[in-house]
């Protein structure tokens, strides 16, 4: 582990002695002791400022400790514990949101644990910095998925005396479990857009149970679009789907286990 002499000096101000042995001496059993001293010493700053909470900082050391505590000793691996403090920097920000702040903390765990940093790129906390906890929420809806996809469509009225088309509804999905959930349209955007999941608007999944699937949310969206169409038009639902692609269910296998 190669730490900055000018950061460790910093962080004199704020560590016991104890601490920042362990951070210029890391071993398996102290691995934890290190990384939560790190987040206590880099949130620091932010607490005087009360940009965070107090408790919401010592819950965060906590969770870090008790997460990397779990990982046997043997697969404990500090050759990745840089990318363990960029995470920790990234996570400084969101540590009030409860949910954003555990896939911190998994992170860090999976980042020294060495079952899975082989994953963990600098990429992985950048991804998680832009994460609301909508965009939380949605990607473990998709991870939890058989195949790791999702259905989902929007309804449409089309023209039968022409190639005209209005797009009427924003987004249904349906999970394995049969619930629908809708107005995930810029949660869908923003996680395709930072290369997590592929979205097909021109594809959709063929297999009988997906087919049911999509026929319920074409009759969910009309019933909530509450209109009427004309006597040349007709309701159409555009089939969709969406699903992890190979860097997605990386950054999961990471941050939700």
């Amino acid at each position: 582990m190669n730490l900055d002499p000018n950061q460790i000096e910093m962080w004199k101000k704020f560590l016991p002695q104890s601490t920042i042995e362990y951070l210029l001496n890391p071993t398996s059993e102290t691995l934890g002791q290190s990384l939560d001293g790190i987040a206590t010493a880099i949130c620091w700053p932010l607490l005087k400022l009360r940009v965070i909470e107090k408790a919401k900082l010592e819950q965060f050391a906590k969770e870090i400790q008790k997460k990397n505590q779990q990982i046997p000793l043997e697969n404990r691996d500090s050759s990745k514990i840089g990318l363990a403090i960029k995470a920790i920097e990234e996570a400084r920000y969101q540590l009030n949101e409860d949910d954003i702040r555990k896939l911190y903390v998994n992170l860090i765990s999976s980042t020294v644990d060495n079952r899975k940093n082989n994953m963990v790129s600098p990429r992985l906390a950048s991804v998680v910095s832009q994460f609301s906890p909508n965009e939380a929420e949605l990607l473990k809806i998709i991870y939890e998925q058989r195949g790791n996809q999702l259905p989902l469509g929007y309804l449409t009225v089309r023209s039968t005396k022409s190639s005209n088309i209005r797009i009427v509804s924003g987004y249904l999905c349906s999970s394995d479990n049969g619930n629908f959930f809708s107005n995930k349209d810029t949660s869908i955007d923003i996680l395709n857009s930072l290369g997590i999941i592929e979205l097909y608007t021109d594809q959709w999944l063929a297999f009988d149970t997906y087919m049911k699937q999509y026929k319920i949310m074409e009759n969910i969206l009309k019933q909530a679009v509450s209109m009427t169409v004309k006597d040349d038009e007709k309701f159409e639902l555009n089939k969709c789907y969406l699903k992890l692609n190979s860097f997605g269910k990386s950054l999961c296998h990471c941050i939700f286990q």
